[in-house]
């Protein structure tokens, strides 16, 4: 098939003109971004840095101002430090004080009882009280004193039999507040030994009475347990000692607000009531 050109003889032989082109755009380099990314760098580092020293500042004027409030405080306390001590002294004297009146021993009732409790064929050499603290050596020589640690009456002396000791015994058992009598020795003396009790070769004895449930014991258990807040408390206070011209009678007495008693004397115990 044969293509027809349709087109007038004129315009057959016109070729059709091509479009101008458009003008082709110039291409930047990059140099122009590395500048202005350079430039937010610095603004960066800028603004940055601005914060960074305000924020040092900030702190150093916080820091000024806590140390002159600091230097305020200390100066108020010094001025206010003698309140303070003498308040802590007063209260440390006044735990010791209650410390004290707590582990009150009724020495004075104690003696009374065993005075009466003594048998007349019974006559005592020596008599020690102490309360028996822990850490503190008793007056008498007793090896049975320290096995307990509470308030005890050391008694040694004589009597006319070894019937007489046991007796004397069995009445400090029953003696108000007595939880224990403990015996540790009832010898017979030889012929030679001069002693205060009669009859043939009398027994030389030594015991100690121990008083567990006192209240003096009790209130001293907790400054045990505490020993930095401990309240002192005596252990002995010497009492009385017999006359030089002869042998004194014991009535059985001694200091009510004292917690040891300590008496030398060659005694001969009444009956009990």
């Amino acid at each position: 098939m044969r293509a027809v050109n349709l087109l007038p003889p004129d315009l057959r032989r016109a070729s059709p003109k091509a479009a101008p082109a458009a003008p082709r755009e110039k291409v930047e380099g990059i140099g122009a971004y590395l500048v202005l990314g350079a430039l937010a760098l610095c603004v960066a580092a800028l603004a940055t840095y601005v914060m960074t020293t305000n924020t040092v500042k900030q702190k150093q004027a916080d820091l000024e101002q806590i140390t002159a409030d600091a230097s305020t405080a200390a100066q108020q306390a010094a001025k206010l430090k003698p309140y303070a001590d003498y308040e802590a002294m007063a209260n440390g004297r006044v735990e010791t004080v209650r410390g004290l009146a707590a582990a009150r021993f009724d020495w004075e009732q104690a003696l009374r009882h065993i005075s009466r409790a003594m048998p007349a064929d019974v006559k005592l050499q020596s008599l020690t009280g102490d309360m028996g603290l822990p850490g503190t050596s008793s007056g008498g020589a007793d090896p049975l004193r320290g096995s307990i640690q509470a308030p005890a009456i050391t008694l040694t002396g004589c009597a006319t039999s070894q019937p007489s000791v046991a007796r004397m015994m069995a009445r400090l058992r029953a003696v108000a507040g007595v939880t224990r009598v403990s015996l540790s020795k009832s010898e017979k003396q030889s012929s030679e030994t001069e002693s205060a009790c009669a009859g043939h070769n009398p027994p030389a004895f030594s015991s100690v009475v121990f008083f567990e449930r006192s209240e003096a014991l009790a209130a001293m258990a907790p400054a045990e347990a505490n020993a930095a807040t401990s309240v002192p408390v005596p252990n002995a206070v010497a009492g009385a000692k017999a006359p030089a011209d002869g042998p004194a009678k014991t009535d059985g007495q001694a200091p009510a607000d004292g917690t040891s008693t300590t008496t030398s004397t060659t005694t001969t115990g009444a009956d009990a009531p």
